[in-house]
């Protein structure tokens, strides 16, 4: 922790799950020391890193004396989990993904907010996307901010509608009362659900985070014949059949299906699944023009 604690100010518990982020794990690092709401620890975890992160991270624990805890692989949700329940004192929780970083008052905005709106169990703001190098996206920006909102936005969010960021401040309470992270592929679709059920969102209109765009996220292809990432949220939305929105959730769900796997041998039967729920959406231009991209582009 650096700095001393504001009077009367609540207790934050950051926590950074690191995985093989040598080149940008020290910005990350920094940017959350260097935050201006002074009352908050932090603890990186990191999730057995092969390259240089290690001896990085001892070198900036020395420095800045957080608590750093080095363990076996166990994957990401597992190492949130244990960031919650082992090292989290804090009435509000945090987190921060290796290769990202943060705006230096993003926790000073969202504790004021939530002290503030005690409806709220969780709130967060708006994203920079960035490069490698830590340079604005404009155009990517602009995409993943224009539909934020907050209040009851369930169904927002399993019509995969809106896409919070993952900028988020929690109240730890909510993990005690809705439970902890999946074990899924789409790991802050199925938290945020789970609590979107229950609860509104807060929103800050401002941006609080740094979100890089790595190779890994860039290889979209890759991704989109992941069959664990393309049944990841399906998985989620199927824990909601007793939901009014269940329906067209599933609907939806199967037209992206048609939309983004139909050039794709190895997901054709379930992108042709797509095609046939959604048969009432085939005048629609996108849907001539994913058929037109199947005949051509197939392989």
């Amino acid at each position: 922790m650096l700095g001393t604690p504001e009077l009367n100010m609540p207790l934050v518990s950051v926590i950074v799950p690191s995985y093989n982020h040598e080149r940008f794990i020290t910005e990350c690092i920094e940017s959350i020391m260097h935050q201006t709401y002074k009352n908050f620890e932090l603890t990186v975890i990191d999730d057995g890193s092969k390259d240089g992160s290690r001896e990085i991270l001892k070198q900036l624990q020395e420095q800045y004396g957080f608590n750093l805890v080095l363990q076996e692989n166990i994957g990401l949700t597992s190492t949130l989990n244990k960031g919650i329940q082992n090292y989290s004192k804090g009435k509000y929780i945090s987190f921060c993904a290796s290769d990202d970083y943060w705006s230096l008052d993003k926790l000073e905005k969202q504790v004021e907010f939530m002290e503030k709106n005690l409806e709220f169990p969780v709130c967060f703001g708006k994203v920079y996307m960035v490069d490698l190098d830590g340079k604005i996206i404009p155009y990517l920006t602009e995409t993943v901010n224009k539909s934020l909102k907050g209040g009851y936005v369930f169904k927002e969010i399993i019509f995969q509608e809106l896409h919070p960021p993952v900028n988020s401040l929690f109240r730890k309470s909510i993990f005690e009362e809705v439970g902890y992270y999946k074990n899924t592929w789409a790991d802050d679709f199925y938290i945020d659900l789970k609590i979107a059920e229950k609860y509104p969102f807060g929103f800050i209109d401002d941006y609080l985070n740094y979100y890089r765009r790595s190779p890994e996220t860039e290889n979209v292809k890759a991704k989109m014949l992941n069959q664990k990432a393309i049944y990841s949220h399906l998985d989620s939305i199927n824990e909601y059949k007793h939901s009014v929105y269940y329906k067209k959730a599933i609907k939806l769900w199967y037209l992206r299906c048609f939309y983004w796997y139909l050039p794709y041998k190895s997901t054709k039967k379930l992108a042709f699944k797509g095609m046939i729920r959604n048969l009432d959406q085939i005048t629609s231009f996108k849907f001539l023009k994913s058929i037109f991209k199947f005949m051509v582009l197939w392989n």
